[in-house]
């Protein structure tokens, strides 16, 4: 075990107790601050989970200069470690984390209360345990904890932990955050609005669909070989040595499948032959690839349960960039690409989704949203309306989609058409996608 010594100077090393905070260039993660304002003063546990390089780091640093900046506590009331810092990575224990509480308080602040930040808690086994003790105290810390894999999924941590935490999911860049990254951020939002900048804006969001928006590769002209190291890192370091995977080929060809296949229907069945692999083992991959924040998968919306766990589904993944870099595509499929960016947008929005499909006439719409007990929203999204066929299957499945549910209007979200009409008595809006990512509420 590290000496106090030693402990202090790591934390020193990696917090502002005796320092200036420095600027930063960092792109204010707005959505998300506003989530944390909500919860920063309660003594809930924070636990702020997500996948690698998204961004949770630099969100606990925010957040840690909004607390300062307001001047309601002074730096040495905060704690941050990352155990990802190398001179702890021979030392992950409850033990640490009790030796780094203690240094703290020894050479800094004994009698104030503190934010205690835990950046990449999973890395300690028991955790839950170290959090469950301190919070019960009558003045314990406040804990803000981040986590990349499923150590913050487990049913450990939920059962030590009911009613004494929060939690929410960090996602790379939305669209608005990636303009903002390179400079372009808009006070006028209305489609006409933004008529003098759409040229700039349109070779931005090429980018955007082609190379992804996690953060730490926004710098790189051509980031293909980043993101393919990225791939393989959580592959084997968040799936492989987490679950104990022994079959390695055969979950990377999986997740290969699941990225050049991506807004695709499957099934386990199908999955299980097309691998030689059994339902369970299937299963468990898919699994292991969703904790792991590499995939999603999005079931067919039905009243029945039942119906819904046995019927079909489709996977989509963390990061269009991860698709065009990593899948086996003999063309840029930018149908899938755009399906999937509306997917991942829903998912920033906190929606629970679902996908239409009418079993008796085949009639499909890529996206529902329920609410509570309804279903509030239908959105199509295709590259273009402008081939009849296309436009005549688009509006077949999301018209069957507004009747089945009583919805009283539709939107299709296309590469580039701005319309408006009504059509068997539904409103549908058609909006061009980008356009869509910078004003969902138009």
């Amino acid at each position: 075990m590290l000496d106090k010594q030693s402990i202090f100077g790591i934390l020193r090393d990696q917090n502002y107790w005796y320092r200036e905070i420095p600027p930063t260039s960092y792109i204010p993660r707005k959505s998300y601050l506003r989530d944390i304002n909500k919860f920063i003063r309660s003594k809930a546990i924070l636990v702020v989970k997500g996948p690698r390089r998204a961004g949770k780091t630099v969100l606990l640093d925010q957040i840690i200069r909004q607390i300062v900046s307001a001047g309601k506590h002074k730096k040495e009331q905060i704690l941050y470690v990352n155990l990802e810092d190398y001179r702890f990575y021979n030392h992950y224990s409850m033990e640490l984390l009790e030796a780094i509480l203690t240094a703290y308080q020894e050479y800094v602040n004994p009698d104030e209360n503190i934010y205690f930040f835990i950046d990449e808690i999973q890395h300690i086994e028991g955790f839950e345990h170290f959090l469950r003790s301190k919070y019960d105290t009558v003045r314990g810390p406040k804990f803000i904890v981040t986590g990349s894999n499923a150590r913050l999924l487990s049913k450990e941590l939920g059962t030590l932990l009911t009613g004494r935490m929060v939690s929410m999911e960090v996602f790379p860049f939305s669209f608005e955050e990636f303009l903002a990254f390179h400079g372009l951020e808009f006070q006028n939002n209305s489609y006409f609005g933004l008529e003098s900048d759409q040229i700039r804006i349109k070779q931005m969001f090429n980018r955007y669909l082609r190379y992804g928006a996690i953060p730490e590769f926004l710098d790189e002209e051509e980031p293909d070989v980043r993101l393919t190291e990225y791939f393989e890192n959580v592959l084997f370091r968040d799936i492989v040595e987490r679950f104990g995977i022994r079959n390695i080929r055969q979950i990377k060809e999986l997740a290969l499948y699941l990225l050049t296949n991506s807004a695709r229907q499957y099934s386990i069945n199908q999955l299980s032959r097309t691998f030689k692999a059994s339902v369970n083992t299937i299963q468990s991959h898919l699994s292991a690839l969703n904790l792991a924040y590499m995939f999603f998968y999005l079931r067919r919306y039905s009243p029945s349960f039942k119906a819904q766990i046995t019927s079909r589904s489709k996977a989509y993944c963390l990061d269009t960039g991860l698709m065009n870099a990593v899948g086996f595509r003999f063309s840029e499929d930018r149908g899938a690409l755009l399906e999937n960016l509306v997917h991942l947008e829903l998912l920033r929005c906190q929606e629970e989704v679902y996908f239409h499909r009418d079993p008796s006439t085949n009639k499909e719409c890529d996206f529902v949203t329920k609410k509570g007990l309804k279903i509030t929203r239908a959105i199509q999204v295709t590259r273009d309306m402008r081939d009849p066929g296309t436009r005549k299957r688009e509006l077949a499945g999301l018209l069957d989609a507004a009747r089945e549910y009583g919805l009283k209007d539709g939107l299709i979200l296309t590469e580039d058409e701005f319309d408006t009409f009504t059509q068997e008595g539904i409103r549908i809006r058609v909006r061009p996608l980008w356009f869509w990512l910078l004003n969902k509420e138009e």
